[in-house]
């Protein structure tokens, strides 16, 4: 099934409850984004597995896989089996199998040389006669001391050619156990590198955690500060509010004792002016008492004058009642601006709050994002990461399988050496034994012989079928080798 990193989701996928439109595209932007990276990456993992595989299959490696499937053993064994290092050991061994069969057939002709110098002693012995016994004797006994004396120099030369191989044996050994130190040694090596990298590994993502943690704490204590500096300002704004509110009620308390102060005056004016009009009337009053006489021609005039005068009061009495009521409206008119004033300032606030509020949440979600998309891509590295652990694991295990394989085929090649100079010491034997039987019996017989050296040497021991194959699975062909 295809894995849901690569599905496709609509946009209504990460809409939630509370969530602003432009968070949700921005969700969907960067799960989008994510999807196209991991398809592309996805896409050309198989285009280079396809190429691998299309390479392997065109690189002929299908009979290994047959013949690892087979046999029930690894690819790295098989190509063991047929490596350089076993082709020089075949070749070491079919070098000593040579010297061997040299050894044993000049040893066994010098054998069947002298019996048919015996067999010809012999028969000359039987045609001359018996005068010629003295002489045959004597001739024996030179024969014997020859023989023995070759006897003696084969022997001495067996003993030689036993010493320089086991000579041989030993400088091989010594080799062999040099080559095994080496291998142990580069293990070592190689293990103590692959500890250092380990160690390297772990100081890199304890580091990194480090760092990740230290991110976190400076991501803590820029959240922490921004909060402070976010109550500061709602403490700010709050204050300003209250100020606002105080100068508010301070300028609502000074405007209203301008007014009662405004109010007292107009009334004081009209009492005063009540006052005078009185003191004004009362000395009138007294004038008229005093000039009754003269002021009676004058007193309907008088009178008109002052109900005019009492127009006029009434007149600047009513103008200064307009008067305040205009200055009442205008600062009613002041009043509801400077409120009006405040409730903008206080929607402007409001809206730089929702702004700000805004701005962090996008800011959160961003973060939140990111340290998915962190988060996303350490699972990455580390599944590439645990990928060439596996594939260098893979590896060694087939150098092992291959190191192992060709131990297998060293010690059965040893086997096979020790085995053939075994058969040669025991069919020498053989043939010594026959020989002196013959001579005890004064029997003797060189064709027998001839025909029991023939059927010695026919052996599988003595001939390149020692060799057959492998242990447990036949030799590849030369040109599939060649093509690993």
């Amino acid at each position: 099934p295809l894995p849901m990193e690569l599905v496709q989701k609509p946009i209504e996928c990460f809409a939630e409850k509370n969530l602003s439109p432009r968070l949700v595209k921005l969700r969907y932007d960067f799960f989008e984004a994510k999807r196209r990276d991991l398809l592309a990456a996805s896409k050309r993992a198989r285009d280079a597995i396809l190429a691998d595989e299309k390479r392997a299959s065109e690189n002929s490696s299908q009979q290994l896989e047959v013949m690892a499937r087979d046999f029930g053993v690894s690819k790295g064994a098989i190509l063991a089996l047929n490596s350089d290092g076993l082709k020089q050991e075949r070749k070491k061994l079919l070098k000593a199998q040579e010297t061997e069969k040299k050894w044993l057939q000049s040893a066994l002709n010098a054998e069947l040389n002298q019996l048919k110098a015996l067999e010809n002693g012999k028969a000359f012995a039987e045609k001359e006669g018996d005068n010629e016994v003295e002489r045959l004797k004597e001739n024996s006994r030179k024969m014997k001391e020859l023989n023995d004396k070759r006897a003696s120099d084969e022997e001495r030369k067996q003993m030689e050619a036993e010493a320089r191989q086991k000579l041989e044996k030993q400088i091989a050994k010594e080799e062999f156990h040099k080559q095994q130190e080496e291998i142990k040694r580069l293990g070592e090596m190689q293990a103590f590198r692959e500890k250092e990298a380990y160690v390297r590994q772990v100081a890199a993502a304890d580091a990194k955690k480090q760092a990740e943690a230290d991110k976190e704490r400076k991501r803590e204590e820029e959240y922490n500060r921004t909060e402070a500096r976010k109550n500061e300002m709602r403490a700010l704004d709050l204050r300003r509010t209250d100020i606002l509110e105080q100068q508010t009620q301070q300028k609502s308390a000074q405007l209203a004792d301008i007014q009662a102060k405004r109010d007292e005056r107009i009334m004081g004016s009209i009492q005063a002016n009540m006052e005078l009009e009185h003191k004004r009337r009362d000395e009138f009053e007294n004038r008229q008492q005093v000039e009754a006489e003269r002021e009676e021609r004058l007193m309907q005039a008088k009178a008109l004058q002052q109900e005019e005068g009492a127009k006029r009061s009434f007149q600047l009495m009513m103008r200064r009642k307009v008067i305040q009521q205009e200055a009442n409206q205008r600062m009613e008119e002041r009043r509801g601006a400077i409120l009006e004033q405040h409730e903008v300032t206080e929607y402007r606030l409001l809206e730089h709050e929702q702004k700000k509020e805004r701005y962090l949440d996008f800011k959160r979600e961003l973060d939140g994002l990111r340290g998915k998309n962190k988060e996303i891509n350490v699972e990455r590295q580390r599944r590439r990461e645990e990928s060439v652990r596996e594939m260098v694991a893979e590896q060694v295990r087939k150098k092992d399988d291959k190191i192992d394989a060709m131990n297998g085929e060293r010690k059965r090649l040893w086997a096979l050496r020790r085995h053939a100079q075994s058969e040669a010491y025991r069919a020498r034997e053989q043939v010594k034994s026959e020989i002196m039987r013959q001579r005890i019996t004064s029997k003797f017989n060189s064709k027998a012989l001839e025909q029991k050296l023939a059927s010695i040497m026919q052996q599988d021991c003595f001939t390149e079928k020692l060799l057959g194959g492998s242990a447990s699975m036949p030799t590849l062909k030369q040109a599939s080798v060649e093509s690993h």
